[in-house]
């Protein structure tokens, strides 16, 4: 698949999932839960509406998708990383942050993704990462040039300890969060909860894949490298995203 092909496939899934999506959100079917993902946390109306829409989208291709609810589907050469809906509190409640995200990979390792989107279902705002770019609404972006921890604003799941950031915030939506350092709106994205990691390659890929053409670093904990992080259910992430002047310190904050 090329990726002019992935951009189109999802941007048509895109659209026609918020079409959908907004119909629910913020009302209370969308919250009535309808089953247990394969990720073994409980799915929502909103979730499986999505979900259904996307893979209905993507059967028609030569895919193995990895989704938050259905788990693995095909067996296709091109890998898939799809959350329907991230954020899902936020939609059942009606606050305008809950993304669709997609990232496509030439094999099951994360070094290999060619092609990344996200939208924010609420608002219609696209990310995407083509070509070793990556664009908001069509304009290319670029994570900000911050290089003071004192200045920086960060998104961050949880501090343990009072730190010398200019701004904490959390949001909700890795997805998009992350995307948000991407643009330079946040100078930083840090989740470090649990022993494995707590974030899920559906979670992260997409935004990720962005970040890093957009300019910004992603690594894990200890400063290690992502790429051989695989598309499946089991693999957790722990993740820093910052640009290259506040990398190194965004570890050094956390250790």
């Amino acid at each position: 698949m090329k990726p002019k092909d992935a951009l189109e496939i999802s941007r048509a899934i895109g659209e026609s999932v918020r079409r959908e999506v907004l119909r629910l959100a913020g009302k209370r079917e969308s919250d009535v839960t309808v089953g247990i993902g394969k990720d073994g946390t409980p799915t929502k109306k909103i979730d499986k509406v999505a979900e259904d829409i996307a893979l209905d989208f993507l059967k028609d291709y030569d895919l193995t998708v990895i989704s938050e609810e259905a788990g693995v589907v095909g067996e296709g050469g091109t890998v898939v990383a799809l959350d329907p809906v991230d954020g899902t509190f936020n939609a059942v409640k009606g606050v305008p942050f809950y993304s669709i995200s997609l990232c496509f990979s030439r094999s099951r390792f994360f070094e290999d993704s060619f092609f990344a989107y996200v939208m924010n279902l609420a608002t219609g705002t696209e990310y995407y990462s083509i070509n070793g770019k990556s664009f908001r609404d069509g304009d290319r972006i670029r994570v900000s040039g911050k290089s003071r921890i004192e200045d920086a604003n960060v998104i961050f799941y949880y501090p343990e300890r009072s730190m010398k950031i200019k701004r904490i915030r959390i949001f909700g939506c890795a997805s998009l969060e992350i995307c948000l350092v991407a643009d330079g709106t946040f100078d930083a994205f840090i989740d470090v909860r649990g022993k494995r990691g707590f974030l899920r390659i559906f979670d992260v890929a997409a935004g990720l894949f962005i970040a890093e053409n957009a300019g910004a670093v992603v690594t894990d904990e200890i400063g290690k490298g992502l790429g051989k992080k695989e598309f499946s259910m089991r693999e957790r992430f722990k993740i820093v995203v910052s640009n290259k002047k506040l990398h190194k310190k965004m570890l050094e904050l956390i250790k």
